[in-house]
């Protein structure tokens, strides 16, 4: 008798601790559901982890009967949770931030609403994050609107019905967790829907990564069925990555009276918008919106006269306060200037001279699109490495004395990126580039 009684607990003990686990978590749990981590086999009972800075864990779980399903952080965590639930392509499901009924800052997701009553079992993707870390959809939406608070909510952000594709919001990490589960099965991940190819061109979809922030790696606006300068390119979505990220792009402008590019209704970022010659000489700038007393987005067209002809650019995005500078630290605009001005470059001491690097500090980061008229493709060769011309150094029109001095600082440069102080192309600034300048001085003037 004792002897079964023994038998019967031991298989009882194996049994709990073969079906009836915690799961802790085994490295860094990705944030997607490509990098989803699985959780076992069996019933799992608890999942426990760490996040670091922006960090988001997210775990494959298999749910039998989701109108039993229930995940909590309340008790199980110190700092401010959000928990998310996905199905198996990525999509929401069920979001919350505070737990309802509660004063705390913990989060738990059950079906007390009925909305997981109808859904069918199978794998989903659990996630937590801290706040306010928040799923966006493959456009850079919100796939749930920040608010209300302590509320269990079905998806209702500006992307309810697309699938997970990135995070925004900066977090600070170091903390530690547990969630509590009751009718999870541990899963491996599935292999959800892709998001469909964006409209827009995208930074990361069409230009394989993140842009660069100086005209030598700087991202070409280039398709295959593209015709470079014919083709209309009407809008630019990226995303500001890290602190101090700056994206620089390749695009072609062939009427300089139809050129228009505005971050205006596409972003809630503070920005600032650049454009630039192929040599790295300013054109022109706006930090604030100048067609509005507030909004902190930006608009760049020829207003003020800046762009003087047609030709291959490069157009920069930047967060305020990050400035772009010339190889002796000094601002290509003045930083004190006017910032709802659309302005040409203006500082004394740099509005000439070629980008270098990037002043200022910046921490936000997230998505971003630039709408754009009057700007086209451009191919696959990008800025031409040298286009002879009358001497006009600067591009304002006139050949006079800032062009004579151009040529004159940079006399006996040699090399294949000169730009525009190399008047005549042969790579060598010599006489016969100050001749072009000086045969045509007074040119209009």
């Amino acid at each position: 008798m004792w002897k079964w009684f023994l038998t019967s607990l031991t298989v009882a003990c194996l049994s709990l601790s073969a079906f009836a686990q915690t799961h802790s978590e085994s490295g860094d749990a990705g944030d997607l559901p490509e990098t989803a981590q699985a959780t076992g086999a069996g019933t799992i009972t608890a999942i426990t982890g760490s996040l670091g800075s922006d960090d988001v864990d997210m775990y494959a779980i298999f749910i039998s009967a989701p109108a039993n399903f229930v995940a909590t952080t309340v008790g199980g965590a110190t700092f401010d949770t959000q928990l998310w639930l996905f199905d198996a392509n990525g999509k929401g499901v069920l979001h919350n931030d505070d737990a309802e009924s509660t004063t705390v800052s913990q989060s738990r997701l059950d079906n007390s609403t009925g909305a997981l009553t109808n859904l069918p079992p199978g794998v989903y993707f659990l996630a937590i994050s801290r706040y306010n870390r928040d799923a966006l959809g493959c456009d850079g939406g919100l796939i749930w609107l920040n608010t209300p608070f302590r509320s269990l909510r079905t998806p209702d952000g500006p992307e309810a019905g697309s699938r997970v594709a990135s995070w925004s919001g900066i977090t600070t990490g170091g903390v530690s967790y547990t969630i509590s589960l009751t009718g999870a099965l541990g899963a491996n991940p599935v292999d959800p829907d892709d998001c469909p190819a964006p409209a827009p061109w995208d930074e990361q979809f069409y230009g394989g990564g993140d842009a660069g922030d100086l005209p030598a790696n700087a991202q070409l606006v280039t398709l295959p069925e593209a015709t470079p300068c014919e083709t209309p390119l009407t809008r630019v979505r990226g995303r500001i990555g890290a602190s101090n990220d700056v994206d620089m792009y390749v695009i072609c402008i062939t009427d300089p009276a139809q050129f228009r590019a505005s971050t205006v209704g596409g972003t809630s970022l503070d920005t600032q918008l650049w454009l630039f010659r192929c040599d790295g000489t300013g054109v022109v700038h706006n930090d604030d919106n100048p067609d509005a007393t507030s909004g902190l987005q930006s608009t760049i067209d020829n207003r003020s006269g800046c762009l003087q002809q047609g030709g291959i650019y490069l157009l920069a995005i930047s967060l305020y306060n990050r400035d772009p500078v010339n190889d002796r630290g000094q601002p290509l605009w003045n930083p004190g200037g006017a910032g709802r001005g659309v302005r040409c470059p203006d500082d004394t001491l740099g509005a000439n001279t070629a980008i270098a690097g990037w002043s200022g500090n910046t921490t936000s980061t997230g998505f971003y699109n630039i709408a754009l008229q009057g700007a086209y493709f451009v191919s696959t060769q990008g800025c031409p490495t040298c286009e002879s011309h009358n001497g006009d150094v600067n591009d304002d029109g006139c050949v006079d004395d800032a062009d004579l001095l151009a040529v004159l600082f940079a006399f006996g440069s040699t090399g294949s990126n000169l730009g525009r102080v190399d008047v005549n192309c042969d790579e060598t600034v010599d006489d016969a580039d100050l001749l072009v300048v000086l045969f045509n001085f007074g040119s209009g003037c």
